[in-house]
C-alpha cells in the first residue's frame, strides 16, 4: 500500500555536474535542505531499526548457546 511519502516522490531531479555552477532562488536552496534533512531523520530510523536488530540476534545466539551448553551438560559421558 503506498504511504504519503512514496506518493510525493513523482519527480526525479536531473543531476548537476559539479563544475557546473546553477543559480537557485531561496526557496529552491531551502526545498534542497529540507529533502536533504529528511533523508537524514530517514536514515537515522534505519540506523535505528537496523542496531535493535542487532541486539535482538545478539539475543537469540545467546539462547541458543545457553541451550547448547545446557544439552552438553545432560548428554550421557
Amino acid at each position: 500500500m503506498p504511504t504519503d511519502r512514496s506518493k510525493r516522490r513523482t519527480r526525479r531531479a536531473r543531476r548537476i555536474p559539479k563544475g557546473q555552477r546553477v543559480d537557485v532562488t531561496r526557496a529552491e536552496f531551502n526545498r534542497v535542505i529540507d529533502i536533504l534533512n529528511e533523508r537524514g531523520e530517514i536514515l537515522n530510523a534505519l540506523s535505528h531499526n537496523q542496531d535493535l536488530q542487532f541486539k535482538r540476534i545478539a539475543q537469540l545466539q545467546a539462547e541458543v548457546d545457553a541451550m547448547r551448553r545446557t544439552l552438553g551438560r545432560l548428554e550421557p559421558a
